[in-house]
């Protein structure tokens, strides 16, 4: 298991520590913050675009974040973290989707 994101491009080391940096501020319950999913391999995808059947679809991998908490309902850890999500879009240069799970 890496615990370092140091091989990822800046950019995506900027979005992912302020992320961290809002949940342990925000929510303070949560016990352990996991990148796991393509970021977390390294075998994300940026961008892709194809074209099939006349449809061009899109695909972009996002961040999936798993977010253990204790003390706190999983209904309010949800809105926190969706309220740091909204945040996190704020910022026009974060368009790598999040996907949080608590």
């Amino acid at each position: 298991m890496k615990k370092s994101i140091s091989f990822l491009p800046k950019r995506k080391q900027e979005d992912l520590n302020f992320l961290v940096l809002e949940i342990r501020k925000r929510l303070p319950e949560a016990a352990m913050i996991i990148l796991y999913g393509s970021y977390a391999r390294n075998e994300y995808v940026d961008y892709d675009e194809k074209e099939e059947f006349g449809i061009t679809t899109i695909f972009r991998s996002d961040y999936d974040i798993l977010v253990v908490t204790s003390g706190i309902s999983d209904k309010k850890a949800g809105q926190i973290l969706d309220n740091i999500d909204d945040l996190y879009y704020k910022d026009p240069e974060s368009q790598t989707p999040v996907q949080f799970i608590n």
